[in-house]
């Protein structure tokens, strides 16, 4: 029994070695045909033209389609032991007949300004993207003492007697490129900031500008300049307004998340953030604090995938507030309504129910006047629609203005009160506190 045993064992243990060889070589094999390619970027500055060249590892066969620069030519493709061709060089397409390595190249000219934000080549294969971390390098022989600036770790920068080289880490989408005379930089974490140089950047706008960098991936800003102009990558700032940059920015981004093509929203909130006294942005600035007011806008610039703008910034002034509002969904041009935060709440004078919600409006409650005079006996008569109101209690009358400062009082003398009676929806609503004082009342509040 015990010589069969042995034998069995062994024969055991040899088939169970045998598979785990095959399952290895089963799975290495299915990683090498889903092998990750890297990619290594270089450009090639000569004669006031860039020279760009795209190193894929390994790409199959098949057919892909070129997203070329703006100012690409003479695109071209290369394989070693196979054949590679590029097609039609005004949408070119690439057709790969073997799998490998395959070199694609092109030129572009130097901007005027020495700034390179369009110069990405992407890749596709039956409409999807083929995008890989890449490293870039750059070799200069034209400019070695203008140092190139990227957003991104670099790891070499070596001079020698006609050529500058530079090395940068493994980055995931194209980076603004710029080599400027008569600039200094600051950087900070891997973002990139230029001015001119000579002119150092105070405190202030060094805070400013890491409150904005918190906010966004790596980016380059260039200070000092005739205008503001924003991209996702790049931003020129007239002088050093950090503050106009960063809300045009913001502006830009809502345009590219929202599904509405050129949403009327916008007009608005640049009327917000530039102090603009047209009515929606006085209304939403007289609501908000200062504090607020840049909690609302950091929210904005953080905003993903919008399919309703108009919602999106009532739900967000409702979070930065507390309160709701739908002063944005209720917009028709010329607009009438206030911008108000609804509180659902309950509002008691002693144990009687007065009414149950009161409304926000330029940093003050106000109370439905309807509601009121309903629930504690008040005669409420309209003498002119939405314009005037009267209201009758034991022993007075009070005769009100909508949006106006005076009052009357028992037809013969007159009250005082900033912003007293507003309209909101149709409903005369009245400050609170006026409320109080003018018919003794002591008003209390509960949760429904």
């Amino acid at each position: 029994m015990k010589l069969l045993w042995i034998p069995l064992t062994l024969l055991l243990s040899v088939s169970t070695l045998m598979l785990l060889y095959h399952w290895d070589r089963a799975e290495a094999g299915s990683k090498d045909g889903n092998r990750p390619s890297n990619l290594d970027v270089t450009m090639t500055v000569k004669e006031n033209k860039l020279q760009f060249g795209y190193t894929y590892e390994h790409l199959k066969a098949g057919i892909y389609t070129l997203e070329t620069p703006e100012k690409a030519t003479a695109i071209a493709c290369s394989q070693q032991g196979g054949t590679c061709r590029i097609t039609n060089q005004e949408n070119p397409e690439m057709i790969l007949e073997k799998e490998g390595e395959v070199l694609v190249d092109y030129t572009m000219p130097m901007p005027e300004n020495e700034v390179i934000n369009d110069w990405m080549l992407v890749l596709k294969k039956e409409g999807r993207v083929v995008q890989l971390p890449f490293s870039l390098t750059i070799q200069d022989f034209d400019a070695m003492k203008k140092p190139w600036l990227v957003p991104a770790e670099k790891t070499s920068d070596i001079q020698m007697e006609n050529l500058r080289y530079y090395k940068f880490s493994s980055m995931d989408e194209s980076m603004p490129l710029t080599r400027k005379e008569g600039v200094s930089s600051w950087e900070e974490e891997d973002s990139i900031v230029t001015y001119k140089t000579g002119t150092e950047l105070s405190a202030e706008v060094k805070q400013e500008l890491r409150n904005f960098l918190a906010l966004t991936d790596s980016v380059l800003i260039q200070l000092d300049q005739s205008a503001t102009k924003v991209s996702e990558k790049l931003m020129e700032v007239e002088g050093r307004d950090v503050k106009g940059m960063r809300m045009e920015y913001g502006l830009e981004h809502l345009r590219n998340v929202t599904a509405e093509e050129n949403p009327w929203e916008i007009k608005i909130l640049k009327d917000v953030f530039t102090k603009k006294k047209t009515k929606m942005a006085k209304e939403i600035d007289a609501s908000l604090s200062d504090e607020e007011l840049e909690e609302w806008e950091i929210r904005l610039i953080q905003a993903e995938n919008i399919d309703d703008l108009g919602v999106f910034l009532d739900e967000e002034l409702s979070v930065v507030f507390g309160a709701d509002i739908s002063y944005f969904q209720n917009y028709k041009a010329p607009t009438k309504d206030k911008l108000h935060y609804a509180e659902a709440q309950r509002v008691f004078e002693d144990d009687q129910l007065v009414t149950d919600h009161f409304v926000h409006y330029h940093g003050s409650p106000y109370l439905s006047l309807t509601d009121i005079s309903r629930r504690m006996g008040f005669e409420l008569t309209e003498i002119e629609q939405r314009s005037v109101y009267r209201v009758e209690v034991p022993g007075k009358e009070y005769r009100f203005y909508v949006d106006q400062p005076t009052f009357v009082v028992n037809k013969e003398s007159f009250g005082m009160g900033e912003d007293l009676l507003i309209m909101v929806e149709d409903t005369p609503y009245i400050k609170w506190q006026d409320l109080q004082q003018l018919f003794d009342m002591n008003l209390t509040t509960r949760w429904k």
